[in-house]
């Protein structure tokens, strides 16, 4: 594949996914600020893997990411409707057969369904859209994530990292999930 193709497969998601309480989009180089902020996390460092030692990547490691990722459209920047960034979506993989995603919600936004909403829009656009296969990957303790993803119809599937988890989905596993919470939602009724 040659790069031009590679750069069309990394942007897969290049007009908005709009959900009922969210805005999925690629970050501009306005957005460097926002997502450096978002990132100031200690819980965010799984993002740097290369960081044995513990620590939290410096201020410098993590702008060099955000500038990398509005370049690349490697993530999408999750919003609220008015625009306020509330997290992330990572992409990686696309320029093969499966795609990859991980997510990263703020603090402060978390425990509210912002990153089940957000993650859920992702794979299915990926799935139905790109016929690609998603996995998910993360630390075997962070177990919000590994609940996330469960929840979401991912099955466990192999992973080769030490100290991580893997899961996968398919376009089935996820028409069956919706089905499923379609047929659970109380019905409405007609007014009498």
């Amino acid at each position: 594949m040659d790069v031009g193709q590679m750069d069309s497969r990394t942007r897969t998601v290049s007009d908005p996914i709009v959900t009922e309480n969210l805005v999925l989009r690629l970050p501009t180089v306005e957005d460097e600020a926002d997502i450096v902020r978002l990132w100031d996390d200690p819980s965010f460092n799984w993002l740097f893997p290369h960081r044995y030692d513990g620590a939290p990547p410096s201020p410098a490691e993590v702008a060099a990411y955000a500038r990398s990722v509005t370049r690349f459209g490697s993530a999408l920047l999750i919003c609220d409707p008015g625009g306020a960034p509330l997290g992330t979506v990572h992409l990686s993989g696309l320029w093969r057969d499966t795609a990859e995603v991980g997510w990263y919600v703020a603090p402060e936004h978390r425990r509210r369904g912002v990153a089940r909403e957000a993650v859920r829009a992702v794979v299915l656009h990926l799935l139905e859209n790109h016929n690609l296969a998603v996995q998910a990957r993360m630390d075997e303790a962070n177990a919000a994530s590994r609940g996330l993803a469960e929840s979401l119809g991912f099955a466990p599937a192999r992973c080769d990292m030490h100290g991580s988890v893997g899961f996968a989905t398919t376009l089935q596993d996820q028409r069956d999930i919706l089905a499923r919470d379609e047929a659970a939602a109380p019905s409405m009724r007609p007014a009498a």
